[in-house]
């Protein structure tokens, strides 16, 4: 079932969830970042090791041979104690999910080798140490801690009528939803996305198959704008509570 779901998962660095389950250990910081933003991720690290001091191991990722130059790679692992940076396409069968622009994200935090992740963005600003996350009780809960995005273009929406022509039994944190209430076209904010990956794999695969290269731009991204909303459906998909 898992090889027809997601092919993607069999390949030369993963064989299978098993693998991905096996290699997660620890807590940890998942940043996807390339060249362009290469200022903002600097300053990020900045803040993060030596303003915040956060303890926490970072994990960046890039996309392909020319998405991060060698130069930029080996100044952010020397500049910052324990930074670790990795090529993303090496971790999957790129020829399936061609990963590319926000579908980094999920695939990033399965690759990471952290059993509980802090996904933020490159340019994501932090006054405290982002390490608080784990204490809040809704993750103590679920595994889980979403942000909401701004209320914008309230009303109907191509988007909402589409999540509601095929999803028939949502979960009821989905239901309160301003996104599934047509209050807001954005609900999700993906600069920050914590989750316990072991505890919630499978709604991580299902946000992971909405952002497949063939998913995303035949279908997904023509309705929601990118990644953002790709989480608590996928989780909701897999009627995973978040």
């Amino acid at each position: 079932l898992h090889q027809t779901l997601y092919p993607w998962l069999y390949h030369h660095h993963f064989n299978g969830l098993k693998d991905i389950i096996l290699n997660s250990k620890g807590k940890g910081i998942v940043i996807c970042a390339g060249n362009k933003h290469i200022r903002m991720v600097r300053s990020t690290l900045d803040t993060l090791r030596n303003v915040i001091h956060t303890k926490l191991p970072i994990h960046i990722f890039y996309n392909g041979e020319e998405d991060l130059t060698k130069e930029n790679q080996e100044m952010l692992q020397k500049e910052f104690e324990d930074v670790t940076v990795e090529d993303i396409t090496i971790f999957f069968d790129n020829s399936i999910v061609k990963i590319g622009g926000w579908s980094i994200k999920p695939f990033g935090i399965l690759a990471c080798p952290f059993e509980e992740v802090i996904l933020i963005d490159a340019d994501a600003m932090y006054i405290h140490d982002p390490i608080e996350f784990f204490d809040e009780e809704g993750y103590r809960t679920t595994g889980t801690l979403f942000f909401r995005d701004r209320t914008i273009l309230p009303g109907p929406n191509e988007g909402t009528r589409w999540l509601k022509s095929w999803m028939d039994d949502p979960l009821p944190e989905t239901r309160k939803l301003r996104f599934w209430n047509e209050q807001s076209f954005h609900e999700f904010e993906s600069s920050t996305v914590v989750v316990h990956k072991l505890r919630n794999i499978l709604g991580l695969l299902g946000a992971a198959k909405l952002n497949e290269q063939k998913m995303r731009d035949d279908v997904v991204y023509k309705y929601v704008y990118g990644d953002k909303e790709t989480f608590w459906i996928g989780f909701d998909l897999a009627r995973e509570h978040y």
